[in-house]
């Protein structure tokens, strides 16, 4: 089960994050829920077809298989309503580290994703909220009409995000693939069946405002990028000049085999700067993008690999709580707890440039390093020990990173103190050059926690 155990700071009760104008979203991708087929882990739909070489008859054989991650697994369930008591339990992971809504990425008008999510929200939290995102990406071939037929059939849901004024929050991925005229075709028939919106189009990239689409928009977002300095630079300044309301994005990283495609994050880099920089520059909500996409290995959602290990994709999703409750509260938690944070590959970046059919690297230059993010109640020596070497830094009170050049082993971490060790533990293999035994490359940035108590592994 998901507990606080990892967590460096005593979490504030829901209701803080729920009572706060300030809100955090994370992005929802409906096909990657904790089950796609209801089937044991070690033989369903993720592990067999979308983690395999050879799954789904080959197709993605040419970059080593769709995906390198997967949800934490979930026992089968007996319940012929099984997805929706998935989503239940992905709603009370997403509040227990300060998440108070998902953005719904709408990919179809007749799939019935969005309304059992509907349903689950109702039935786990009401105070959980969903934002449709229409994904004009995917339905930007769709009329007006229809767009407005399949929200009028959601509209009258509780689940759905609505401001204080009653009107109901619509966001649209990549809104500009449909012309202003044809928006505010889609707000007029909706505002004439009695449904008032408030428009926010998510954007990619971080543009300053909406652009042609200010004057009929609420607020505005970007989708961001996966690379440090684009992150540090976010700000809500631009939306807020517009007279828009900002939704901030904050993003992992992102390694895409289906496009042979990775940017470089630098560990958690990107991930710290782009939550510092919606608390620093007054964003009025975040999205987390995403909570659990991982053909783009963006999520934040807990995570692991065809082993089911659930002591090594933890650590974005522990760190949310932290910048979460900053955001939200406007005030840095005090630390309680020593707690170690690893973020490394399991292979070197440049191993990319050595598969048959190439990966290209966006944001560079490509980055090699264990990062031991620390968060300590004390000053502290951090250590990091790999292939017999010991390399030491001094560490303050509060949050440190420490990063040393990946080489291939098994990282050790220790926390000392007067010259003893207050607790150590280690992550997993890193390959060298060669790459993974496997031949498949990974570029997925993993991570976990280490505390008094040991490595800290979730289930579900």
């Amino acid at each position: 089960m998901i507990s606080n155990s990892a967590l460096p700071f005593a979490m504030p009760s829901s209701d803080v994050f729920f009572a706060s104008p300030k809100k955090v979203f994370a992005h929802y991708f409906r096909s990657f829920g904790l089950s796609i087929d209801n089937q044991p882990a070690t033989t369903d739909y993720y592990n067999m077809q979308f983690l395999s070489i050879g799954g789904e008859n080959g197709k993605h054989a040419a970059y080593g298989g769709y995906l390198r991650q997967r949800s934490l697994p979930v026992t089968p369930s007996i319940l012929a309503t099984w997805k929706q008591f998935n989503m239940e339990t992905e709603v009370q992971m997403a509040i227990a580290r300060g998440i108070t809504g998902f953005c719904f990425d709408i990919l179809s008008l007749t799939d019935g994703f969005l309304q059992t999510m509907l349903s689950a929200v109702e039935a786990a939290d009401p105070r959980f909220t969903i934002i449709p995102m229409l994904d004009m990406r995917s339905l930007g071939a769709i009329t007006v009409a229809q767009a407005a037929t399949y929200l009028e059939s959601i509209a009258s849901s509780p689940a759905l995000k609505r401001l204080p004024d009653g009107r109901l929050v619509l966001a649209a991925y990549n809104a500009p693939l449909q012309p202003p005229s044809w928006w505010l075709s889609l707000i007029e028939t909706l505002n004439a069946q009695g449904i008032n919106v408030a428009f926010v189009p998510v954007l990619p990239g971080a543009p300053a405002d909406a652009g042609a689409l200010n004057a009929i928009s609420y607020g505005t977002g970007g989708w961001g990028t996966a690379t440090p300095a684009p992150s540090a630079a976010l700000t809500a300044a631009g939306a807020h000049l517009a007279g828009l309301k900002y939704m901030s994005p904050v993003i992992p990283q992102q390694f895409r085999p289906k496009n042979q495609i990775f940017w470089e994050a630098s560990n958690s880099v990107t991930f710290r700067n782009a939550w510092m920089a919606a608390i620093n520059t007054g964003a009025d909500w975040v999205q987390c993008v995403t909570w659990n996409d991982f053909s783009e290995s963006g999520q934040v959602c807990p995570y692991t690999d065809a082993t089911l290990n659930g002591a090594i994709g933890t650590a974005f999703y522990d760190l949310t709580a932290y910048y979460a409750a900053w955001f939200i509260t406007g005030i840095q938690p005090a630390i309680t707890q020593d707690v170690l944070y690893w973020i490394h590959r399991l292979e070197t970046a440049s191993s990319a440039h050595l598969q048959p059919d190439g990966f290209t690297a966006v944001g560079g230059p490509e980055e090699d390093s264990i990062e031991l993010l620390a968060f300590l109640t004390a000053p502290g020596a951090l250590q990091i020990t790999i292939n017999g070497v010991t390399h030491t830094q001094a560490a303050p009170t509060g949050i440190t990173s420490f990063k040393v050049p990946l080489s291939a082993g098994i990282p050790v971490f220790t926390l000392q103190r007067n010259g003893s060790n207050v607790f150590s533990g280690r992550s997993v293999q890193i390959h060298g050059p060669e790459g993974l035994p496997s031949g498949v490359l990974d570029m997925t940035y993993w991570g976990g926690s280490i505390t008094k108590a040991g490595a800290t592994a979730y289930g579900l």
